[in-house]
């Protein structure tokens, strides 16, 4: 465990509380082990790492694999080490840009606490459009003082994004560890359409009940970039306080690249053995679980895999299934796999898919089938009753956004079909 005296030591911190260690190993692997203080009054990060004296060895993976998906992925992934000119390399990103993750914690190289820094830098008209401009990255560099705060611009996932802070419509970057309260969602190169098709989804599933994060999009110039509230941050007394969070590969042990079914990833009933083993509500949250599902199907969205299903930690309330973020109607892109990230009854073609897969669905989940379909026929309905509704109110906000026909279609083509195989 030599290199972990070193450079190669990162400090775990839940506010102003050290939680822990995080080393790695002259392979590149890591390993963590909690605080004797963290022992005696915290609680376990996550579920593959529960409270123990004994360190987790970066030859068990366990830790490796759950830090890691902290980490962006894919291009998301190769902008970020473009930008700061760091390896390629699990633990260098994260003593990189680990101040401000996903949920609550935070993880700082040296003697750095999470009170040491806590500032924000306002973002200039001119720094907003880089930012803009490159999707994310345009103003994340490396500092030539290793001690000094710099912007943490990056988050878990495929996706271009970056955090900010946002006070009275000011738009600023969270530095050290200073929590962030939004995220800034970008276009892509290839997928122009992303934020108003994410934009769509949201708030057609918020018109039929579901928990999802507020999202607002906005335009500069041509290009259009959502603002999402981070359901993982909260004021308290006057004070954005960070709410701790798991999704379900970190909750499974897998690494990122295992986050669809297909791949080895959770499926549908894994996640439902987990909420009824963690969740302070599991009937609730497997309602929840269910009605996400059937959402993903008549919607449109291919791409409901495990890491955009996550656990929450809520003062005084325990483990709650989070709100559902990331909801993009992936089959508006002919381009793109149709298959369901999670299938359903075993079936992942959303076109193959009827009423024998939903009931065989239910048996899986420990569930009566004719509840579920009772379940399914209610989204039908409410999906279809709020689909004129979002596309209008969109522009009216926005002004026209012909690129709506294509979701639009999708999602009435899910309904005639399922209005055929519901009996």
């Amino acid at each position: 465990m030599t290199r972990a005296e070193g450079i190669d030591r990162l400090t775990v911190w839940f506010e102003d509380r050290q939680v822990g260690v995080l080393w790695a190993d002259r392979q590149g692997r890591m390993g963590f082990r909690y605080d004797d203080d963290w022992l005696v009054a915290g609680f376990a990060i996550g579920r593959v790492l529960p409270l123990r004296p004994e360190p987790f060895s970066p030859e068990a993976g366990q830790a490796h694999a759950w830090f890691a998906n902290l980490l962006p992925e894919g291009r998301a992934r190769e902008r970020v080490v473009r930008s700061l000119g760091v390896s390629d390399d699990d633990f260098a990103l994260l003593r990189e840009i680990g101040g401000d993750c996903a949920g609550a914690l935070s993880l700082l190289a040296g003697d750095q606490t999470p009170t040491k820094y806590s500032d924000a830098q306002p973002l200039t008209d001119e720094a907003l459009d880089r930012l803009l401009a490159q999707r994310g990255q345009g103003l994340m560099q490396r500092s030539e003082i290793d001690d000094e705060p710099r912007p943490r611009l990056s988050l878990a996932g495929a996706q271009a994004k970056c955090p900010v802070l946002i006070d009275n419509d000011r738009f600023l970057l969270p530095l050290g560890a200073t929590p962030s309260t939004h995220i800034l969602k970008f276009e892509l190169p290839d997928w122009r359409n992303v934020p108003v098709y994410e934009l769509f989804l949201a708030r057609l599933a918020a018109a039929v009940g579901l928990r999802v994060p507020h999202v607002e999009m906005r335009q500069r110039a041509d290009r259009r970039f959502l603002i999402v509230t981070r359901y993982d941050r909260v004021l308290s007394e006057g004070r954005w306080r960070r709410l701790h969070q798991e999704d379900f590969c970190q909750v499974a042990g897998l690494r990122a690249a295992r986050k669809y079914e297909a791949e080895g990833g959770p499926g549908l009933a894994e996640v439902a053995i987990r909420l009824r083993e963690l969740s302070a509500r599991p009937a609730e949250d497997l309602l929840a679980l269910i009605r996400w599902q059937v959402f993903n199907w008549l919607a449109g969205n291919s791409d409901g895999h495990a890491k955009n299903l996550s656990l929450v930690r809520k003062p005084k309330a325990g483990w709650r299934l989070a709100p559902f973020y990331d909801l993009v109607c992936t089959r508006a892109w002919p381009g793109l796999d149709r298959r369901l990230a999670m299938a359903i009854g075993g079936e992942a073609d959303p076109g193959r898919i009827d009423q024998r897969h939903w009931e065989q669905c239910a048996k899986d989940l420990g569930m009566r089938p004719r509840f579920l379909l009772g379940e399914v026929r209610r989204l039908v309905d409410a999906i279809e009753e709020a689909l004129p509704t979002v596309p209008r109110r969109m522009e009216a906000d926005h002004g026209p956004l012909p690129m709506l026909q294509q979701p639009v279609a999708v999602v009435r083509q899910q309904i005639r079909l399922a209005r055929n195989i519901l009996t």
